[in-house]
This record gives structure tokens, C-alpha cells and sequence, in this order.
């Protein structure tokens, strides 16, 4: 038996025995409901790059290459 591995093996249990942590990437009001509830959140404002437009996404890709 490697006492190290069944330690990892462990870690599930334990981070389902703890209260939940999130970080919540764009819809803001997901975040806002879960703070209400006493999670602790961290919200991350994220849109995707040039609005959505694959076009102009695909403009910006060329520019960091």
C-alpha cells in the first residue's frame, strides 16, 4: 500500500464534507444568488473576445500570431 496515494484517493471525500467555493465566470447574477445563500464566491467578468463576432475574433486571432 503507497500511503501517499491513498491519501489523493481521500480528497474527494474531503472536498465534498467541506461547504462549497466557487468561481463564477460571466453570468453575474449566478454569483449573486449564490452569495445571498452565504457561498463564498468570487465572480470573474468574462465576454467572449470582439462580442461574439467570429469575424472580428478571427481579426484579433492574426494580431497575436
Amino acid at each position: 500500500m503507497d500511503p501517499e496515494r491513498d491519501q489523493i484517493r481521500g480528497q474527494p471525500d474531503s472536498l465534498l464534507a467541506a461547504p462549497p467555493r466557487v468561481i463564477n465566470v460571466g453570468l453575474e447574477l449566478f454569483a449573486e444568488n449564490l452569495a445571498s445563500q452565504g457561498a463564498p464566491v468570487v465572480h470573474v467578468r468574462w465576454s467572449p473576445p470582439a462580442g461574439g463576432d467570429a469575424r472580428l475574433a478571427g481579426l484579433l486571432a492574426k494580431l497575436r500570431s
